[in-house]
């Protein structure tokens, strides 16, 4: 194949009237974009479910720390292992298991990290020292690491460019919203029957989704050439058998080839290993991680990630401590309707940042000649990125003078804090899916791991920082980092096409 002279990510997403669907759908039944509408929202809502419980799993013994502290007496200070840790093993978790999809597949590994943390959740149920909990959950959190880029990547491989940023907000509003509610739930669960049956209910929950992702998630990976990510507009490529595929509108019929491909049955989707291992591919993909590093775009992505994801840590970590002083003297049970409005985020969330996202790529495209460029997905970061800014100061305020604030200058910026962390999110997965297909998974783990390991390091400094500085004082700094850091979007979105012409000449040729 001779290499193109095309820019990688600018695509012809309007011919006349009509969406071309990008990447261009084979005439393979397998091919996971040829699924029916109703198995991918089925998708979708397995791997929400996955990631709801992988997050609760995780993030969710803060709200019952302690009830945790007391079932060992004596080592207090080291319990708290278990409330940090898992950050750092859901980033190597990353770490090991992306280069592993992409040599093997998704669904084994997929599937290898649900059964993972449902052998790691009996461990934790029936640990019977401080250590053993220790190990079973740090064995848990690299099986619960995959919520973060594995399942976004899944969900961006069974949908086109223009549905990705709504599809994969309904991943993360899934998410968001099951593991919130869950969240309330916990601080009335964990008092009456205990932490280990806490760990008890949610094994037999993901025991039910490994079954129904074992008979409904099939395998997403699907190889395909350049030109389907984008090829010229009416300029047909040919397959490896000849066959040459045009390219597919929403207003066209994508004929299916069962006779040439073979049909998809079940016996297909019920296979866990549809590739020969390519474990080649791990030592290219860690190259790609590395180069990933030397991509301006890719860095501003994961540290407006990290310092949104910062804000969220740093409000889940004192909210309590905060609300349960005087003058609100809220009670343990109480706080967890504040989670609610974790809950009630996403129904904000989903219009703002997934249907807005892709309206807007939409109308930018039609006024762009039908031409789409990634860097559109940056107008959905303007109200994340002012909602970050206001949250960070009205919560330092109040934290800091709370005789002269309501409770909900409390409550509020936390919601808004996770509100411009998941736009944050959406943002960053399809704008890296998009510009460069090939190469996304890499990204993703860089983007994602990257963010885990600034969160776990925030963990550590929150503390100090707030007896330092004051909370109004740390969240200014937060604010400010955060103000610098969407202003940057600016030039990276006027310099984001060259730079992406910058990686494919250097970096990620399309050959």
């Amino acid at each position: 194949m001779q290499p193109t002279n095309h820019t990688t990510g600018t695509v012809q997403l309007f011919d006349s009237k009509r969406v071309v669907l990008i990447p261009t759908p084979s005439r393979d039944p397998k091919d996971p974009l040829n699924l029916p509408e109703w198995r991918k929202n089925l998708i979708v809502l397995i791997i929400g479910l996955f990631s709801a419980f992988a997050v609760l799993a995780t993030a969710g013994m803060g709200a019952i720390a302690t009830e945790v502290m007391a079932m060992y007496p004596g080592e207090e200070t080291r319990v708290t292992d278990l409330l940090t840790y898992p950050t750092v093993f859901m980033g190597i978790g990353n770490i090991i298991a992306m280069p592993a999809c992409v040599a093997i597949g998704r669904r084994p590994v997929f599937l290898g990290s649900l059964l993972t943390m449902v052998l790691s959740g009996i461990w934790c149920a029936c640990s019977k020292s401080l250590g053993s909990h220790i190990a079973g959950r740090n064995i848990l959190s690299l099986a619960a690491g995959q919520s973060e880029a594995l399942t976004a990547y899944m969900v961006q491989e069974i949908h086109f460019v223009h549905q990705r940023g709504t599809k994969g907000t309904w991943n993360a509003v899934i998410q968001g919203t099951v593991s919130g509610a869950m969240f309330v739930a916990t601080t009335y669960l964990v008092p009456a029957l205990g932490v280990r049956w806490w760990y008890g209910i949610m094994t037999i929950i993901n025991f039910a989704i490994l079954i129904a992702a074992f008979v409904f998630v099939p395998e997403t990976m699907y190889d395909r050439v350049v030109e389907d990510f984008g090829m010229d507009k009416g300029d047909p490529h040919v397959e490896a058998d000849g066959t040459k595929v045009m390219q597919v509108t929403t207003t066209a019929t994508n004929t299916l080839d069962p006779d040439r491909y073979g049909p998809r049955t079940w016996k297909t989707d019920l296979t866990v290993f549809h590739f020969k291992p390519r474990w080649h591919e791990m030592l290219k993909f860690y190259k790609v991680v590395a180069q990933a590093f030397c991509t301006p775009t890719i860095l501003w992505l994961l540290c407006v990630n990290g310092a949104f994801l910062g804000i969220f840590v740093f409000h889940s970590s004192t909210f309590a401590g905060v609300l349960m002083s005087p003058p609100y003297n809220f009670k343990v049970e109480t706080l967890g309707f504040v989670q609610l409005a974790l809950v009630l985020v996403n129904f904000i969330v989903l219009p703002v940042v997934g249907y807005g996202s892709d309206w807007v790529i939409k109308l930018m495209s039609r006024m762009n000649k039908g031409v789409y460029e990634p860097e559109y997905r940056f107008f959905g970061l303007i109200l994340p990125a002012c909602a970050a800014v206001i949250a960070c100061v009205i919560y330092g305020r109040a934290a800091e003078h709370p005789a002269s604030w309501n409770w909900s200058a409390i409550a509020i910026p936390y919601a808004m804090g996770l509100f411009s962390f998941m736009g944050a999110n959406t943002v960053g997965i399809t704008y890296a899916v998009d510009s460069w297909p090939l190469e996304a998974g890499a990204i993703l783990l860089v983007i994602a791991a990257g963010r885990g390991f600034i969160s776990f390091g925030l963990s550590y400094a929150t503390v100090p920082w707030v007896k330092k500085n004051g909370y109004d004082g740390a969240m200014n700094d937060f604010a400010i980092v955060c103000g610098v850091f969407s202003l940057l979007g600016l030039p990276v979105y006027f310099f984001g096409k060259r730079i992406r012409l910058w990686t494919q000449k250097h970096f990620w040729p399309l050959e």
